[in-house]
């Protein structure tokens, strides 16, 4: 049985739209994930995250001080997920895509690192896009307000992720297609949240039989 760790957000921990309740566990998308793939999937979903940055106000945000603790805890891993940036956006002055690329770059670093215990092995990554933040009346959360700029920045996430996945050997999905919900313009309706674990589960399988195919190549 593969164990995949799936690295993210509220997104990831599953928050009902324009609430702080959280959607039941058939509906999350690392749930609809192990259930299509017969995997063991631990979900590391934490509102607020970020790849690299702390968020003011909010403390153990910073992806990157929390992802060695987990690569370590639930090692051994055949798989880390890692959906994360649409927080980068709202935590850093004057927020652009390459600051989700940077803090990206030091995920990816710390997963590819040597196996937190010896003879145990180095997991695959993959880097997925997430749904887009969208402007929307009247939003309720007045910590995470997008903006013009937020929004235009996070439309260019979907190119620049897809080419740093390419860069740095990761496999790769683009949930950037999939809509946020109109209730806050961030969040993921519970239909979206299981769309999202199917399309996820099939880029697994995809991305399985590549390099299945590579190494008989």
């Amino acid at each position: 049985m593969r164990r995949i760790l799936c690295f993210g957000d509220s997104l990831t921990w599953g928050v009902v739209p324009g609430t702080r309740n959280r959607h039941a566990a058939d509906w999350r998308w690392p749930i609809v994930l192990r259930d299509q793939l017969s995997a063991e999937v631990l979900e590391a979903g934490l509102n607020g995250r970020t790849t690299a940055y702390d968020f003011p106000g909010r403390p153990y945000r910073n992806g990157v001080e929390t992802l060695p603790m987990l690569l370590e805890q639930h090692a051994p891993l055949d798989l880390v997920i890692i959906m994360l940036g649409t927080n980068d956006l709202f935590s850093v002055p004057n927020p652009t895509a390459e600051h989700v690329v940077f803090g990206l770059q030091q995920l990816t670093r710390m997963a590819h690192a040597p196996a937190a215990e010896p003879g145990m092995p180095v997991p695959n990554i993959m880097i997925v896009t997430p749904p887009l933040p969208r402007i929307v009346p009247n939003s309720p959360y007045p910590f995470a307000k997008v903006t013009l700029q937020i929004e235009a920045q996070a439309k260019r996430l979907p190119s620049l992720l897809q080419a740093f996945a390419h860069e740095h050997d990761c496999a790769y999905f683009d949930g950037s297609h999939l809509m946020t919900d109109g209730s806050d313009g961030i969040h993921l309706a519970q239909d979206v949240s299981r769309k999202l674990g199917l399309g996820i589960a099939d880029a697994v399988l995809n991305s399985l039989a590549l390099r299945a195919e590579a190494s008989i190549l």
